[in-house]
């Protein structure tokens, strides 16, 4: 299974236990032994390491054990149930979301920074602690990842870059290319057809 950057963060639950999935900069690809049992949250930007008490840069690019994060986590967030129970009482700094959203919408940094009243280093250090990575790449992330899920509708791919807000689609194509490993043509339905779109070979 292909895993690609999105700008979250996972617990998952299998047969040997309990891993905290941290923020991921490139693709990777996952694989699972035949019949196990395999379960997990997803957790949106900034949740999950407000959750474990540990900065989520600390654990970009990594899969470990949650009894590596903290033996106590294990017990407070030893199965899905009390994990999701736990997220919903979560009170995540007020910063977080609005940055999110801010950078989805294509807010460039220095403009967050000026609205959260702080430096862009300010802010970089933040995101990095809370993301996993600085707000740029963030953005970049989201950016790609509305994109991929445009193409994944049927949307053409010259119309997916200027809805994602690309400059053109040579831009979306390395951007995706890039962070998943995938041409965006390959994240098309299964039931397209090339005759249904006006783009230009992906």
């Amino acid at each position: 299974m292909l895993v690609y950057p999105d700008g979250c963060m996972d617990l998952v639950w299998d047969d040997d236990g309990v891993w905290v999935a941290g923020a991921d900069t490139g693709p990777r690809t996952v694989t699972r032994r035949a019949g196990s049992q395999i379960s997990g949250i997803r957790f949106s930007p900034g949740l999950l390491p407000a959750l474990l008490g540990v900065p989520a840069d600390e654990l970009t690019d990594s899969v470990v054990p949650l009894a590596d994060v903290g033996s106590s986590l294990v017990r407070s967030l030893g199965t899905p149930e009390r994990a999701g129970l736990a997220a919903a009482r979560l009170d995540v700094d007020r910063w977080v979301t609005p940055t999110v959203r801010a950078l989805a919408s294509g807010a460039t940094v220095a403009d967050v920074a000026d609205r959260l009243g702080v430096t862009e280093r300010t802010l970089h250090r933040r995101a990095a602690a809370a993301f996993g990575y600085g707000p740029r790449r963030l953005q970049v992330i989201l950016r790609a990842g509305r994109a991929i899920d445009l193409v994944r509708t049927g949307v053409d791919l010259s119309d997916a870059a200027v809805t994602a807000g690309y400059a053109d689609y040579p831009h979306l194509y390395r951007d995706i290319v890039r962070l998943t490993g995938r041409r965006p043509a390959q994240f098309r339905p299964a039931q397209f057809t090339p005759a249904q779109s006006r783009q230009r070979p992906a």
